[in-house]
Formats: structure tokens, sequence, C-alpha cells
């Protein structure tokens, strides 16, 4: 009776071990918003391309273990790795509030913001400090991360900030000359104005004051993910070593005109 009953048990706990099992190898859940060049979506969250997705998808091949990728808004992406709803951010820059529920990988490309400005703007020029950033109304991106330096600069100095949804928008803003210069990094700028080229011809870029900040992977510390810090910068260094890196960034992004997530 007793090894009837053994068998039994095996047989109902099998399907649970499979299970188990299976559930371990469930694809880790990245997402990014929908920001060219890195990452790319369609209205149904769809990943379609970009840098972004393709460091991912290398990195899937390196550390064995299978990802799905989402493309949704920034704010719901941040806030599904806090509760870790998901299990990681496919790229993004390090600040004292993503440290906070983020494992953060060494960095995959490094690139720093500059100043744009319409061509006939009195203020053109290059400025090396905050504090030449005062008098000017100044564009940033909604929930863009420019840099805990930036960030401490806007509080002491007071400086006069406008956010707007994207970076389209803050451009069109630069050219009504609503706002005086405009901050993002030359890669997401470049893209952006692929398709205005008439809207580029008036405008003109200068430095600025931003050292050039890490671009990198973020594991949810409430996700599946938590424990493969080493893992993610393992392939991080082989790719970089190996130059895979560079060879997915010198390819041109990919132009789509796509309807994005809400």
């Amino acid at each position: 009776m007793s090894k009837v009953l053994l068998c039994l048990l095996l047989l109902l706990a099998s399907p649970l071990l499979q299970a188990e099992e299976t559930n371990s190898r469930a694809p880790l859940h990245f997402c990014n918003s929908h920001w060219p060049p890195y990452s790319y979506g369609d209205k149904r969250a769809q990943p379609i391309g970009g840098y972004a997705i393709d460091f991912m998808r290398e990195i899937s091949k390196r550390i064995d273990y299978p990802v799905r990728l989402s493309i949704l808004p920034w704010l719901r992406c941040l806030a599904m790795n806090k509760t870790g709803e998901l299990d990681g951010i496919m790229l993004l820059t390090s600040n004292e509030d993503r440290r906070r529920f983020l494992y953060l990988t060494e960095p995959l490309l490094h690139d720093a913001n500059l100043l744009w400005y319409r061509n006939d703007n009195q203020h053109v020029a290059d400025r090396t400090t905050f504090e030449e950033l005062q008098g000017l109304r100044v564009g940033i991106v909604e929930g863009f991360n420019y840099g805990e330096a930036f960030a401490q600069a806007t509080e002491r100095l007071q400086l006069a900030v406008e956010s707007a949804p994207s970076v389209y928008s803050n451009f069109v803003k630069l050219e009504r000359g609503w706002i005086d210069v405009f901050l993002v990094n030359r890669v997401v700028a470049d893209f952006t104005l692929l398709s205005s080229p008439d809207l580029k011809a008036r405008l003109v870029m200068r430095n600025g004051p931003f050292e050039p900040v890490g671009f990198r992977v973020g594991l949810s510390q409430a996700g599946k993910a938590a424990n493969m810090l080493d893992q993610f910068n393992a392939a991080i260094t082989d790719m970089t070593r190996e130059g895979v890196v560079s060879t997915i960034l010198q390819y041109p992004p990919l132009v789509l005109q796509v309807e994005t997530p809400d």
C-alpha cells in the first residue's frame, strides 16, 4: 500500500514540478518607451526596432534566457518595474530615484545632452556652466533624466524650465520662439529631425555643461531578473570587447512612421 501511495504522490507532484520548471524559464519581461532611435513601438506596445531592442536580443542570447520586450509609456514602464510586474528596463540612465528600485548594469554607451537653439536666437552660444542658463527659457522632455547635477542646478538657480511631452514638440516650441534653448543628445535629436529637414535647417546646436552619461539596462529589484546582474554585466562586457555594441550603433536607425502607444 505504501508503494502505491508513493506512486500516487509522485504522479500528483509531477505536473507541479514541471510547472515550476517552466515558470523558472518564463521570459524576462522588459519595457522601454517609444524613444527613437533607441526603441520603437506601435500602439499595441509591440517593439519594432531600435538600438535598445538590438542590445536586449543580443544579451538574451548570451545569457541563454528568453526575453519579452514591450514598448510602453515611460511613466508606466517605471511604475511596473517598481512593483515587479515587469523585470527590467531595456535602456536608461542612472539617478538616485531609479537606483532605489533598479539594479543598473555597466553602461552600453555614453552620450551627453547638447544645447539646441533657433539659429537666429540672440542667445546662441556654448555654455560651460548651468549658471549660464539663467535668464533663458529652457525646454526639456517630460520624464527624461537630465542628471542629478542639472536637477540640483534647476532648484538652486531657479532656472526657467518648461517641459513638453516629446523631443519633436520641444523643437517646435523652439522654432516658434516659445523657448530659448532645448536640451537633448545628438543621437535622439538627429533622428527626430530626419523627417523634418526644413525645421532642422532653422536650428543650431552648441555644447553645454553636461558630462557624458552611461546608458544602462535596469533590472527590477522586485522582478525575476533581480539576481542576474552579474550575468548581464558579463554579457555587456563581452559585447563591448568584441565590438558588437559599436556594430549595432553604426547602422542608421530605421525610419518608420508608426502610431505610438497612448
